[in-house]
């Protein structure tokens, strides 16, 4: 679906001014409610007043852990629990695909131990290095430096394996600090030819999945789903893929950026060839922008 402002984009004061005619909101976590260390107090807030204003709402994150694992954790940070209800993950969904097609494989997990949930209880054989494997699952970094898993993965790459990217991310902010993540990974593994696999945001698919994880219809409009997210290249362009309205938190991981859309509005709105030079000719344009998520 294109840009619904079609030649700007709007510059919202807060979600209440986006609510009308919306069935579902799907929220991003890390860079929208919560910056990895505490939550944004707006941000719950606002969730909380879009099911009062009726709407149905969903976590999808990009979390390479399994769903229970990511409910608990916000618990543990202080979300009312009537809020995490239904909760997605690309850990989930990954962990979903294992048990579909690929039960008895010989797989490498990618990551640290403290990632060791995503594939425990998977009806695999696991392997000790990727040059043994038969399907790579990835939920973080083998290596402090992305190139250093070029040597590391090339045979695997050049044999065909399936890499299975749990964290499409490629970078996240830790309160003021920035880390890689798997998605650079399998960026670093396709350009070596590598067979990668995504899950989470961007595919549409998993946009899709909330859908029917809330219960609605699965021919729900697009014009009726709404994705808050402060990534471009995940939440928003997974919103511009699957036919929804994406929101765009500027505060999050292109919070540098975010005072060039102020000097670049007119009237509450940024025209979309100023967004483009601002963020980049090949980005996403949402369909609104607020600098955080509040009602």
């Amino acid at each position: 679906m294109p840009n619904s402002s079609g030649t700007s984009v709007h510059i919202a004061a807060g979600l209440s001014e986006l609510m009308d005619e919306t069935d579902l909101v799907i929220c991003d976590l890390w860079g929208v409610m919560h910056d990895g260390l505490k939550l944004h107090s707006g941000a719950v807030d606002a969730i909380q007043k879009a099911r009062a204003a009726r709407a149905k709402t969903v976590f999808l994150s990009n979390a390479p852990r399994p769903r229970g694992y990511v409910r608990d954790h916000l618990l543990e940070m202080g979300l009312p629990s009537s809020l995490t209800d239904f909760v997605v993950t690309s850990g989930g969904l990954a962990r979903d695909e294992v048990r579909e097609l690929y039960s008895g494989a010989k797989l490498y997990h990618l990551g640290p131990e403290g990632d060791r949930n995503t594939v425990e209880g998977l009806p695999v054989q696991e392997v000790g290095h990727p040059d043994d494997a038969e399907i790579i699952l990835a939920t973080d970094l083998d290596f402090r430096d992305i190139d250093a898993h070029g040597p590391w993965l090339r045979t695997a790459a050049e044999r065909g394996v399936p890499f299975l990217c749990a964290n499409p991310d490629r970078i996240v902010h830790v309160g003021d600090r920035l880390y890689p993540c798997a998605g650079a990974v399998a960026d670093l593994y396709a350009s070596m030819g590598g067979d990668v696999h995504w899950f989470g945001k961007p595919t549409p698919k998993a946009l899709r999945s909330c859908v029917k994880e809330v219960g609605l219809d699965a021919d729900t409009t697009g014009e009726r789903v709404m994705m808050i997210g402060d990534s471009l290249q995940t939440d928003i362009a997974g919103a511009g893929a699957a036919g929804y309205r994406g929101i765009f938190i500027t505060g999050g991981i292109h919070r540098n950026d975010a005072p060039l859309l102020d000097q670049a509005s007119n009237k509450g709105r940024v025209p979309v060839h100023a967004f483009r030079k601002i963020f980049g000719k090949e980005k996403a344009v949402p369909h609104a922008v607020m600098h955080s998520l509040k009602w």
